[in-house]
Parts: C-alpha cells; sequence; structure tokens
C-alpha cells in the first residue's frame, strides 16, 4: 500500500511518498499552505494521482512530557480531521524526533536549511518501520 506522510506547517507542508511493502519513505515535494482549502484540494490530488490509499501526519508531543497536547498539535489535528472530512484516511505518527531526523538527513544530502519534506519522509519511515 502506497502512503503520504505530511509535517504540517502554516506556511509550508512537507509531502513524503512510502510503501508498506519496500518500507521506504521518499521525500516528494512541499506544498505552500496558503489557503488550506486548496491545500486539502491538493494533498487529495496527489494521493489520487500517487495511489497513496492512506495519509500519516506527524503530530508534535513535547519531549519533557509527551501526553501534552501543545497548540500545535491541536492546529495539526485539525487539519488531520479535515482531511479526514474529505473522504482521506489520516493515521497519526508522533513526530517528537523528526526534526533531528530530518537535520541528519539534510547534512548527508549537503543542504543546511530545513526541508519540510525530509521531516515528512521522517514522520513516514518512522510509520513504516513500526508496522
Amino acid at each position: 500500500m502506497r502512503i503520504l506522510g505530511i509535517d504540517y506547517g502554516s506556511a509550508r507542508i512537507g509531502v513524503a511518498l512510502g510503501d508498506t511493502e519496500t518500507k521506504i519513505a521518499s521525500p516528494w515535494r512541499v506544498i505552500a499552505n496558503v489557503d488550506e482549502d486548496d491545500t486539502i484540494v491538493q494533498i487529495a490530488e496527489l494521493a489520487k494521482k500517487e495511489h497513496a490509499e492512506k495519509i500519516v501526519i506527524g503530530v508534535p508531543f513535547p519531549m519533557s512530557d509527551q501526553s501534552r497536547v501543545t497548540d500545535q498539535a491541536k492546529e495539526v489535528r485539525a487539519f488531520a480531521e479535515k482531511l479526514k472530512t474529505a473522504g482521506l484516511p489520516v493515521d497519526e505518527e508522533n513526530e517528537t524526533l523528526s526534526t533531528a531526523m530530518a537535520a541528519s538527513l539534510a547534512k548527508e544530502l549537503g543542504e543546511t536549511h530545513k526541508r519540510d519534506d525530509l521531516a515528512a519522509t521522517a514522520i513516514l519511515q518512522s510509520y513504516l518501520d513500526r508496522k
């Protein structure tokens, strides 16, 4: 099964593509999050085009208290609910360490700036590794 990984941000959304058979996630693209309704349409179209049957979205939790739900986590979950309302199956994945993993991937690629698609890849790879 093909899966889209999402690193949600209020300005940009990183997208990764992975597969449950190969258990490999790859960076796919970054979508500008200017108009949320348009962004949801873009993600739905991308899922259809890539034959993705599920979306995995990263939800942040503080390292000091993994049970605490932050304002950012609430915002991500609200976006996930909108994806579900659009008919897309969505699972959550704890993205606590995804930023560090994405920074490590970027360093391996010789890049110095944050890449939202690499964060989405880390989120999706974590999900695939657990399944």
